[in-house]
């Protein structure tokens, strides 16, 4: 079981989200997320080469992992449109 950890900044745009959108995140977190990272984490190139991506809805989470201690860190909570800028 992986934990999961935000980021400050990702923490805050966590929070700036409308109450059904933070739990339909919390529980894919807790169903898919925690339990099954390597399954749902979609790594990114490019850029971005080193981070991945879960997707919720039309929601994105940049995370980095760490498989050796069982991290997953989310560094960035936003909107498709807006999460790779």
């Amino acid at each position: 079981m992986y934990q999961i950890i935000f980021d400050k900044k990702a923490k805050r745009q966590f929070d700036k989200l409308d109450l059904a959108t933070k739990k339909r995140i919390v529980r894919a977190i807790d169903e898919k997320l925690a339990i099954n990272s390597k399954e749902h984490l979609i790594p990114l190139s490019g850029d971005k080469a080193g981070f991945y991506k879960f997707r919720v809805g039309d929601y994105r989470l940049l995370c980095s992992k760490d498989d050796d201690r069982f991290i997953v860190l989310v560094l960035k909570v936003k909107h498709r449109r807006e999460v790779y800028r």
